[in-house]
């Protein structure tokens, strides 16, 4: 459970994540040690992360939602697991209320990748799946006037420049033929 230290503490490095514990401590009127004590246990409790976070929106990137109708759980689960460490996948979003039930956000360099990614794995021929709608926001220089932050926590393995460790090798990742097995019906 959090108290009001602990949000205040989340808060104020929420805003000012490069700051010292010590003026942390001047401006939140707390002891440096509890303050560190604090923040240390919230990262343990894996509350909060350390990290960077990168803006793509000033980035010449390309963007892309894949929108997927899902009516099999099993499906749901195997496209979650095997897909959030795909490079080319910011974000994976479970929805409710909707005509889609889950969007994968994707993002890389160029829209040779994301066109590769979204050609090579037909969702749509899935268990489970009843359909999938992909929509590229155009590559430009800043897609959005809103700032678009993604987010690496320290030790993360994920890597949007230069070489992944797969290569970018979509058409012979396999990951069609995991889900594929696992989501039989």
């Amino acid at each position: 459970m959090l108290d009001n230290k602990d949000k205040a503490i989340i808060e104020y490095f929420q805003k000012n994540p490069r700051q010292s514990f010590t003026q942390a401590a001047k401006d939140l009127g707390m002891a440096k040690g509890t303050v560190q004590r604090r923040y240390d246990n919230l990262v343990e409790r894996k509350l909060i992360s350390e990290g960077i976070g990168l803006n793509l929106s000033q980035l010449k990137f390309s963007h892309a939602l894949s929108f997927i109708e899902i009516t099999n759980p099993q499906t749901e689960k195997a496209i979650l697991d095997y897909f959030y460490d795909c490079p080319l996948v910011t974000a994976i979003f479970s929805l409710s209320g909707f005509e889609y039930n889950l969007v994968i956000c994707l993002v890389a360099d160029t829209r040779e990748k994301i066109a590769t990614f979204i050609d090579t794995f037909p969702l749509s021929h899935l268990p489970g799946v009843k359909r999938r709608n992909s929509f590229f926001v155009k590559e430009s220089e800043g897609f959005s006037d809103t700032p678009f932050w993604f987010f690496f926590p320290n030790g993360s393995n994920k890597r949007i420049f230069n070489q992944h460790n797969c290569q970018n090798k979509c058409g012979v990742c396999g990951v069609m033929e995991q889900i594929t097995e696992e989501t039989k019906i």
